[in-house]
């Protein structure tokens, strides 16, 4: 029988080397201070990095699942993940989406009836408590499959199989999802061999990918292989070499975003797993813009567990679903580089509340804190990502997704009433901006009357310069001012 990974005896090595690159570099590789006497390996993480979910068999050698949140003062002692998750012989190997509300993973003889040995399974966030337990059933054989991760958007699942017609003992098989579910999974030829390829991690770029084989050519043992995807192809394979890589096994590498800092598995002198921490990281993934906050009411401040919806603005699709937490109404969201975004956040019985984010190709990479307040129904309003070009009316193709937004928002509210408020920046007469502006509501409204919304629940008003959202003159500045706001009339 095949456990959630594969076991075998190695050595435990903590050093300060050289690591042989472009420019020579001091790598550390230290023991991680959570470990026990277990297996402690799969270092997911979520929320921006600050909670870390490892799979460990430090109680009764059953292995579960835990989280462990790390501090200013380092990390805390793990604890068993509540919910459904651990009900199984053995459960782990886990991936989240960044908002830590969505979980696949991987689990041997779990309550919910598996498919074969070893199977996936998708879990839900409700209340703190992970529940919603699902096999997914459509991703997996009679054989063994598990190690899953997820890429940041939540699109595209890596996993490790067994099963026939793979080129070696375990191959890597990537899904990928729709609005029909995850498609059937694909062989990546391009990684696997006639050894086992095993723990594929992808990193938070959507790009970077890590795993480990036992092909020939290595340190011995598994060793950490990192590979570059582009569309549907990926790079040649890289072996990460010393200091990453011995004669013992490693597996399950993990590049944190935007830091220097990355965790793998390492099998130590009794066979077992444990959790290493590589400085700095000697093959980082690529920057990201990383995203967090709080959603809550805007009139009392109670925190709200509200739907977070990811869209590429110039090609209008959806990037990502995601949620804000149900207890603490805390978000956490990952923006890959070259793209304009619009995170939007919504919840029944309010008012839906959209941000613009511009993430340019050549981004460095940072940490955003916007705290997103929702409006109640009654008499609510909301700033609309809409979009004009300097001294036009006319709806620019990055404001298509929004627009789509209010039309579903008033069809799922037939019994509302809106007034679209335009608005200028402070060029220009107050009689041209006036009338501009009017016909930036107007054109709202026509956008919406022509998709079928009756013309009598939508006013407009136009109040030209008089009301600037931010009071400055830069370019920046007004062009946020060109604006459309959205308000519900009593």
């Amino acid at each position: 029988m095949k456990n959630l990974y594969y076991k075998s005896l190695g050595i435990v090595l903590v050093c300060l080397a050289t690591f042989g690159s472009a420019v020579a570099q001091k790598v550390e590789i230290s023991l991680v201070e959570f470990n026990s006497s277990f297996d402690d390996f799969s270092s997911a993480m979520s929320q921006n990095g600050r909670l870390m979910y490892i799979t460990s068999s430090r109680n009764d050698d059953k292995q579960k699942i835990y989280v462990v949140e790390r501090s200013s003062s380092g990390w805390k002692t793990p604890e068993e993940l509540s919910g459904d998750v651990n009900d199984a012989k053995q459960a782990g190997a886990v991936t989240l989406t960044p908002d830590g509300q969505f979980m696949i993973f991987s689990a041997f003889k779990h309550s919910v009836d598996g498919k074969g040995r070893t199977d996936l399974y998708s879990a839900q966030k409700i209340n703190g408590k992970w529940g919603d337990i699902q096999n997914l059933a459509l991703l997996n054989s009679s054989e063994f499959d598990a190690q899953p991760s997820l890429s940041s958007d939540g699109q595209t699942l890596y996993f490790v199989s067994d099963r026939d017609g793979g080129k070696g003992g375990t191959d890597i098989y990537i899904s990928k999802k729709s609005i029909n579910g995850w498609s059937a999974p694909m062989n990546a030829t391009q990684l696997n061999t006639e050894a086992d390829e095993m723990s594929p991690v992808i990193a938070s770029d959507n790009t970077t990918l890590y795993y480990a084989s036992n092909r020939a050519g290595g340190e011995g043992g598994f060793d950490i292989y990192t590979a570059k995807r582009s569309g549907d192809n990926f790079s040649s394979s890289i072996n990460m070499r010393s200091p990453i890589n011995t004669a013992a096994d490693e597996y399950f590498y993990t590049s944190i975003a935007n830091s220097t800092t990355a965790f793998f598995s390492r099998t130590n002198a009794n066979g077992d797993l444990d959790v290493m921490m590589a400085v700095p990281n000697p093959f980082p993934s690529e920057p990201v813009l990383l995203v967090q906050g709080v959603v809550s009411d805007a009139s009392t401040k109670t925190p709200l567990g509200s739907s977070i919806t990811i869209t590429d603005l110039k090609t209008g699709k959806k990037v990502a679903d995601l949620r804000s937490d149900d207890a603490t109404g805390e978000y956490f969201a990952t923006l890959t580089a070259g793209r304009i975004y619009s995170i939007t956040a919504s919840k029944p019985g309010y008012v839906f509340y959209s941000e613009r984010f511009e993430v340019p190709p050549s981004y460095k990479g940072s940490t955003i804190t916007k705290d997103i307040p929702l409006f109640p129904l009654a008499n609510g309003s909301t700033r609309l990502l809409v979009f004009f070009d300097y001294d036009k009316s006319n709806l620019q193709d990055e404001s298509i997704p929004e627009l789509e937004r209010v039309l579903e928002f008033m069809k799922e509210n037939p019994a509302i009433k809106v007034s679209f408020e335009g608005h200028t920046d402070d060029v220009g007469s107050d009689d041209y901006n006036d009338k501009l502006s009017d016909k930036r509501a107007t054109a709202v409204k026509e956008y919406l009357t022509k998709a079928g919304i009756d013309g009598s629940r939508i006013k407009t008003k136009g109040f030209g310069k008089r009301k600037p959202l931010i009071k400055s003159t830069t370019d920046e500045a007004r062009a946020q001012n060109r604006r459309v706001e959205m308000k519900i009339e009593s």
